[in-house]
């Protein structure tokens, strides 16, 4: 019996199947707090004031510091993430998911 439905099941399908490949290209997505300043990094200042000289000099270089570096990693997640997707739209005549 076995045998016999071996020989149906192999009767019905075709000697060489073309496989179905299917590419479909999606639009990748930036959340919009990416797409926000690093402002958030400065330091945060005494409520009472009362820093001297050298507390203002090591806090605005920290700031300086902090800001750049997060800046230019962010413009580079940004920029990379919309060249992949003008690129996917010019490969895909305009269309992505």
């Amino acid at each position: 019996m076995l045998a016999v439905s071996a020989l149906t099941v192999s009767a019905c399908s075709p000697a060489d199947p073309q496989p179905v490949i299917r590419t479909v290209t999606t639009k990748v997505m930036v959340p919009d707090a990416s797409r926000q300043s690093c402002l958030d990094l400065m330091s945060r200042l005494p409520a009472e004031g009362g820093l001297n000289e050298e507390d203002v000099t090591n806090l605005w270089g920290n700031d300086r510091l902090a800001i750049k570096t997060c800046d230019r990693r962010r413009d580079g997640a940004i920029n990379s993430i919309d060249n992949a997707n003008a690129a996917a739209e010019v490969a895909n005549g305009g269309k992505i998911d």
